[in-house]
């Protein structure tokens, strides 16, 4: 009988620490910790929020990161745009520029085009000259005031809506673009 109740106690170990793990995750200040809180409500209420899937984005005229005012239309030019919108302090963010710099340069998204929208309202001491040396002619729009962040209902970081050719939305994405994604989505395709 003393077997038995010695072989529960890492199953006992092993639930305890995934609770402490839950309780972490639910109660963090940590910037992870918030950026997946605010997925996860995101993802619940992501058919009532912000620009849909099949409405035509607005042109954003916003100021890039250089203070020079930017179309969103003229960035694009007619092709398909990945449009990124991020903070700085999240370490998802960060971690998904990284892998699409990678992909860019690997030829995997050469038929669309990157726009990041930083969310300036939230991240006040931003320096995107320096977040993104190594990838300067990347445009980068400055959402200074809000307005954008709450017309497309911005929670959690990174969002990306996909647009197509004729500036309709194929999809909004909440996290990071995957190599699986972009592989298997139809949007990628040629």
């Amino acid at each position: 009988m003393r077997i038995i109740h010695l072989r529960k106690w890492p199953l006992i170990i092993t639930c305890l620490l995934l609770a402490a793990g839950a309780f972490w995750a639910s109660q963090s200040e940590h910037d992870w910790a918030q950026s997946q809180r605010a997925m996860v409500e995101a993802d619940a209420e992501a058919p009532a929020a912000g620009v849909q899937e099949g409405e035509t984005v607005s042109d954003i005229q916003l100021p890039d990161k250089n203070g020079e005012r930017q179309s969103l239309y003229d960035l694009t030019d007619g092709k398909k745009a990945a449009v990124v919108f991020f903070t700085t302090w999240c370490e998802v963010c960060t971690e998904h520029w990284g892998g699409l710099q990678e992909l860019k340069q690997a030829g995997k998204l050469e038929n669309t085009e990157i726009v990041g929208v930083h969310l300036k309202s939230i991240d006040d001491d931003a320096d995107l000259h320096d977040y993104f040396s190594g990838w300067e002619s990347l445009p980068i729009l400055v959402d200074g005031d809000g307005k954008v962040k709450k017309q497309f209902e911005i929670i959690g970081m990174p969002t990306v809506y996909l647009v197509d050719e004729q500036n309709q939305i194929q999809r909004r994405v909440l996290g990071p673009l995957t190599p699986h994604l972009i592989e298997k989505d139809p949007f990628f395709a040629e």
